[in-house]
């Protein structure tokens, strides 16, 4: 199904270091970076097996596919100045059931392979689940998993916020999961590409529809975060 293609202009571009409004048509093998930052992040789309289809504001994938950034982005340096970052996604799983925690399918997020990540949001089967480093731990734990069952056939609002004093994890405007963070993004690695629907190393596909990804080098605060979700996935 098309994300429905209304929504207030009301999205918050305050801190934004990368937007995807996944405007593209079938066909295209790159997703623009809409952001107003001078130096923007293209992703490329790689069919390994499968199908990436675009229609009215959405990307679905099927099969294995590798979309990415051609080499690392700017954004690990922007958090790291900020000491905050906010990964968000406005998407939909094909399957309510996909993945594990203890090897769970990657949505959007900064990573190289499997086992290590700056930020994540990822399905871990029936939940979804965040990762963000902001200790030794390379591959983003303690884990931020959702308290809910995930639902198919309906666009998802998700939001990952981490800085100085906490980590959290929103599900459709609701602070899901808050975990007092030990410190600010800690120890990311800038070499790590922008990622979407799986790893660069093609290891955990996640099969779904995306409608809009954005990056930004600040902890949204809640209301930002409701703003954002009235605006819509195709909200501006």
């Amino acid at each position: 199904p098309d994300a429905p293609d209304t929504g207030p202009a009301t999205r918050t571009r305050t801190g934004l270091i990368g937007l995807w409004e996944i405007d593209e048509t079938t066909g295209a093998t790159t997703i623009a970076d809409t952001s107003d930052v001078t130096l923007n992040v293209p992703l490329t789309v790689t069919v390994v097996g499968g199908a990436v289809t675009f229609s009215a504001g959405t990307m679905t994938l099927t099969g294995t596919s590798v979309i990415a950034s051609s080499s690392a982005p700017h954004f690990t340096a922007d958090v790291i100045t900020t000491n905050a970052v906010t990964l968000e996604a406005w998407v939909m799983p094909s399957m309510d059931d996909q993945g594990t925690v203890a090897a769970p399918v990657v949505v959007a997020g900064l990573s190289p392979n499997t086992a290590s990540r700056n930020i994540s949001i990822l399905q871990a089967g029936k939940r979804w689940l965040a990762r963000v480093r902001t200790t030794t731990d390379t591959d983003g734990g303690p884990d931020l998993l959702s308290t809910t069952d995930i639902t198919t056939n309906t666009m998802t609002h998700l939001v990952v916020v981490a800085d100085a004093t906490q980590r959290i994890l929103y599900v459709d405007g609701k602070a899901d999961v808050t975990d007092p963070a030990p410190g600010p993004p800690f120890m990311w690695d800038a070499s790590y590409k922008m990622t979407l629907g799986n790893e660069p190393v093609q290891g955990r596909q996640w099969a779904g529809t995306f409608a809009l990804v954005a990056m930004y080098k600040q902890a949204l605060s809640g209301p930002l975060v409701t703003m954002n979700r009235a605006a819509g996935p195709n909200g501006q």
